[in-house]
């Protein structure tokens, strides 16, 4: 990913909203982090990144949306996915939190902390390590327009 401009996250449980309003931003579509909550559904720890409301929200602001648990991968390689939201865009599901991609070289992984603005630098072995039991997942995200 490039040129990344994150704006921390307003509230506790924006950071999916953090990640996302980036994203966009990346795309010259500049929308709110309250605007971008207004468009989906709540949930105890924040936001559900997985249902209809999140799909349709993508899909009206010009952008696929492609949600996998940690363990339901395509054909189990989670390293070819993460090389393709390196080209696009992408989200990784840790502990009830959103971190937004950087960059990903196998077996490098950077990722943003939306509550800090942090560059974490990881591996793909210690971050599914980090994903399993914890409803770990990642969204691959695509502009169409």
């Amino acid at each position: 990913m490039s040129s990344i401009e994150l704006e921390i996250q307003k509230e506790w449980n924006f950071c999916f909203c953090s990640a996302l309003q980036t994203i966009f931003k990346k795309h010259d579509i500049k929308i709110s982090q309250e605007d971008i909550a207004n468009n989906l559904t709540p949930s105890t720890n924040g936001f559900l990144v997985d249902d209809f409301k999140i799909r349709e929200f993508m899909k009206r602001n010009g952008f696929s949306y492609d949600f996998y648990w940690n363990n339901e991968t395509p054909f189990n390689e989670p390293d070819i996915l993460l090389n393709e939201m390196n080209e696009h865009n992408g989200i990784l599901g840790i502990k009830n939190h959103v971190y937004l991609l950087k960059y990903f070289k196998d077996p490098k992984i950077e990722m943003i902390n939306p509550e800090s603005g942090k560059v974490i630098q990881t591996d793909i072995y210690q971050t599914l390590r980090e994903m399993e039991n914890t409803y770990g997942f990642f969204g691959l995200i695509k502009y169409i327009h």
